[in-house]
């Protein structure tokens, strides 16, 4: 395995654990009765997620609404919800790694069948621009734009193709 597949798996359990530790369903597990019924329900998503939401969606502030999710996820709304929106927020910010990772989240814990398959559109679509962008080695297309005859020091060397060149006077 290489190194950035080693990370990505790394940083992907690490995300699923610990929201596994700070999960209120974990809570509710180890407080079930003999009966195995959950005894409360979730609590509401307070209403800095649905202005966060307002954030990213509408506004497309993504760097703003990325702070209110963060907090709201360390601060016990870590919630399919709350990582699809941090999946939204990093996707758009171009960070395809981590949204990429916080996608997978949503998809392998999610139970809502839709929230899943817009995380599975979300993470392909990640997935194939990461693909696409990385370099590939195609080599100094700078050096190609100017083809004049002062092209030694580049295409921005302040000369002029056309003879005239420099200030005026």
């Amino acid at each position: 395995m290489s190194f950035k597949r080693i990370s990505f798996v790394s940083a992907l359990l690490l995300v699923a654990l610990s929201c596994q530790a700070l999960s209120p369903v974990g809570l509710d597990a180890a407080a079930k009765g003999k009966k195995g019924k959950v005894a409360k329900k979730q609590t509401p998503m307070p209403p800095d997620f649905y202005e966060a939401v307002k954030l990213a969606v509408n506004e497309k502030k993504y760097k703003d609404a990325l702070d209110i999710f963060d907090r709201l996820d360390r601060n016990g709304f870590c919630r399919d919800k709350t990582h699809y929106y941090m999946a939204l927020c990093f996707h758009n910010m171009n960070q395809t790694q981590v949204a990429a990772q916080h996608y997978q989240v949503v998809y392998n814990y999610s139970k809502d069948p839709q929230l899943k398959y817009l995380a599975a559109v979300g993470y392909n679509q990640v997935a194939k621009y990461a693909a696409n962008r990385t370099y590939a080695g195609q080599g100094n297309i700078f050096a190609r734009l100017s083809t004049g005859a002062s092209n030694s020091a580049g295409p921005w060397s302040g000369g002029c193709s056309t003879g005239g060149g420099g200030g005026g006077g």
